[in-house]
């Protein structure tokens, strides 16, 4: 007999055989995610779990719901000290190349496919961006220390391309469904989601700042609650004005992520943990809707359409954008090389199913099968690939320097900042000079946009930070400094 109770130990023990596995797929460079996808599919109707799961509208739903909050997670993590160099070619690869990919789907897919151009439009909208989940799964979790601005660049497009595939999918969508659209219908529609979007994400951002650092809340658990509340009105709200919500979580994440903020370590920590609950979701919930049956038939046309992608479409798009930047031939093979497709893509599939498009069942399974073909062969070789064409740093085995909450498992104790205040006395002073509870350990010193490795001598300014390492923050408020706990 099924009940609640068998039913959540069975997924808990899934969920930790699949987390516990999953450290083997990452040595090979797949990301952990797509093991929830197979396990999505393990748990279907076609499954050893029978789980018979044909609602399109309801997984389009959850994909929209977790697509909500990792747009936001991915925008919050978005720093601009770090990504303000490589802004522009960013920009231009997360629209400009998104739609050239788009276009040049199409046209591959009637030509060689044998869709008609406006289905073959669709499926290049929908396959048109880059997987941000992915890129950050297999460059971190295999230390890949990428050369010059080609990490911020890669994470960049990544977590900014899905507001415009998203855009074109349904802007295609509305005017190929009945009663249609005209071409100036189709590029207003565009322009309303991009200024709507844009607009809302801004506004949202700005007074989710002034609310988190005026309101006084009770419980510090609270704050990352708030902030959940707020993507998700920036998303709907802009939603329902015609609007692109993903674009408006998206910028959202972004402004609140790059202002100072009240209990920034318990809400950075809150949407890490939250991204990978809706990313896990949302991979088992596509893998459930597949049918494996299905995919034997969508395997060559499938395949062809990956290959095209990876070797041609991809480096046509990459190559003429960054050469207006002067990227190196063999750096921009290596962006060109992470295309990764992946959940994003997926998602947008199944608005092809709710919008009973006749072709939706079929443009589904390829998307399906192209975003985990990518995945595996691409995210597997993208070590050697970098090694191979010389990108990697020599120096140093990570992607990028961890921030201090990467460590704080490894900390015996939490990370807070201490910022000077206006007229407080440390200002001036050595930090020797100063008293510090027992358990508490000065890390860094944050001054503008400089790094301070701190030693007894260093003088401290106004407006500093002070990352620190205690067992508690009792006693860190209570010093003559006039701290502000950050």
């Amino acid at each position: 007999m099924v009940t609640a109770e068998n039913s959540m130990l069975f997924v808990s023990f899934l969920l930790l055989f699949c987390i516990a596995f999953s450290r083997y797929l990452t040595k090979v460079g797949i990301p952990t995610l797509v093991f929830f996808i197979l396990a999505g599919m393990f748990l279907g109707s076609e499954g050893v779990g029978g789980v018979y799961f044909l609602c399109a509208e309801e997984a389009s739903s959850i994909g929209n719901f977790a697509l909500c909050f990792i747009l936001f997670s991915g925008g919050l993590a978005t720093r601009w000290d770090k990504v303000s160099p490589v802004l522009l070619p960013g920009i231009l690869l997360s629209t400009v190349g998104v739609m050239a990919t788009a276009v040049l789907v199409a046209l591959f897919s009637h030509y060689v496919l044998g869709f008609t151009l406006l289905e073959g439009l669709l499926l290049g909208s929908v396959v048109s961006c880059t997987d941000a989940a992915s890129v950050f799964s297999i460059l971190r979790s295999n230390n890949i220390n990428l050369k010059g601005s080609l990490a911020p660049l890669l994470e960049l497009e990544s977590s900014s391309n899905d507001p415009m595939a998203y855009m074109l999918t349904m802007a295609v969508i509305t005017y190929i469904t009945p009663p249609g659209e005209t071409i100036m219908e189709f590029t207003f529609i565009l322009l309303t989601q991009i200024l709507v979007g844009t607009a809302f994400g801004l506004l949202f951002g700005w007074l989710g700042v002034v609310f988190i650092n005026k309101v006084k809340l009770n419980s510090e658990g609270l704050y990352p609650i708030v902030m959940a509340a707020i993507a998700a009105i920036s998303f709907s709200l802009s939603q329902m004005l015609e609007g692109n919500g993903m674009l408006s979580v998206y910028i959202t994440g972004v402004v609140m992520g790059n202002m100072r903020i009240a209990h920034r370590s318990s809400i950075v920590n809150f949407f890490d943990g939250l991204s990978w609950i809706m990313q896990i979701v949302v991979f088992v919930t596509l893998g459930l809707l597949v049918f494996p049956s299905q995919l034997p038939s969508i395997f060559v046309p499938g395949i062809v359409l990956a290959l095209a992608l990876m070797f041609i479409i991809r480096p046509l798009v990459v190559f003429p954008i960054l050469a207006f930047f002067k990227y190196k031939a063999k750096g921009t093979a290596l962006v060109s090389w992470v295309g990764f497709r992946g959940a994003s893509s997926i998602v947008f599939a199944t608005y092809a199913l709710t919008n009973e498009i006749e072709t939706g069942q079929m443009i589904f399974n390829m998307v399906f099968f192209i975003s985990l073909l990518s995945v595996i062969l691409q995210g597997s070789t993208l070590a050697p690939a970098a090694k191979l064409l010389k990108q990697l740093e020599k120096n140093d085995g990570r992607l990028v320097a961890h921030s201090f909450t990467s460590y704080a498992d490894e900390l015996a104790g939490d990370i807070y900042e201490l910022i000077v205040t206006a007229g407080s006395p440390a200002a001036g002073a050595a930090l020797r000079d100063l008293t510090f509870p027992g358990s508490a350990r000065v890390l860094m010193i944050r001054r503008g946009e400089s790094a301070i490795t701190p030693t007894g001598r260093t003088l401290l300014a106004e407006s500093d930070i002070l990352m620190v390492v205690a067992d508690t923050d009792e006693g860190l408020l209570d010093l003559k400094y006039e701290w502000r706990l950050g």
